[in-house]
């Protein structure tokens, strides 16, 4: 009976509200209004910072694509015309000696250096980096940034980023580029990768033997 009573009274209450014209809301609407408010928020929120990690995302593959395609195309021009190949895997060199201007030849040295990896991450990124000596002096530039590869493991996962750089077949003229780049979105790793082969066409083999001295 209570219970009709005070439903009764509410309802009244209500009615006399509006009869007097006023359009206030009481603490309960206010309430549900704001948990309502709330939730359209929270999804509001959620599906931009979904977006923008997206964003981010796309951009980092977008350009880490793009470096590792213009330093193919760096390196290829290299390799593919240098008439010797040395390979030092624990120096991080490749050495070759291609025909530069007036017949004399061009010394080309690639150092590469690997990522250093702390705690599952990388801590210090690694890069691709050509030096030319043409007579007497030599020019360095970069190719590539942003790597991540580091042969000894202890990465994320040694089955991307464990692969070693360079490598070079027994004959030295087929030369496997691997670079592995990118970086972190919300700590977790945004990658571009690729494995591709060079030759370097004008390595004869058991022809004359290369002198790589002057590249030292």
């Amino acid at each position: 009976m209570s219970g009709t009573t005070s439903g009764k009274l509410r309802i009244r209450a209500v009615a006399q509200r509006m009869a007097r014209g006023e359009s206030g809301v009481t603490l309960v609407e206010m309430m549900v209004s704001l948990f309502i408010f709330a939730i359209v928020s929270t999804m509001f929120t959620t599906a931009i910072v979904q977006y923008l990690h997206s964003t981010s995302a796309d951009a980092i593959r977008s350009r880490s694509s793009t470096e590792i395609a213009t330093s193919v195309q760096s390196l290829d021009r290299y390799v593919r015309y240098a008439e010797g190949v040395e390979y030092d895997a624990t120096n991080h060199t490749l050495t070759m000696v291609t025909p530069g201007d007036s017949g004399a030849k061009q010394c080309v040295v690639i150092t590469y250096q690997d990522a250093t990896w702390k705690n599952g991450t990388v801590s210090d990124y690694g890069s691709v980096k050509v030096k030319t000596k043409s007579v007497t002096s030599w020019s360095t530039r970069a190719v590539l940034g942003s790597v991540m590869n580091n042969e000894s493991g202890g990465t994320s996962d040694d089955s991307l980023f464990a692969s070693r750089l360079f490598t070079v077949d027994g004959t030295n003229r087929v030369v496997r580029y691997s670079p592995v780049t990118g970086s972190y979105v919300s700590g977790k790793p945004v990658t571009s990768n690729t494995s591709t082969s060079f030759t370097a066409r004008n390595v004869k083999s058991g022809g004359t033997a290369i002198d790589f001295t002057p590249c030292g």
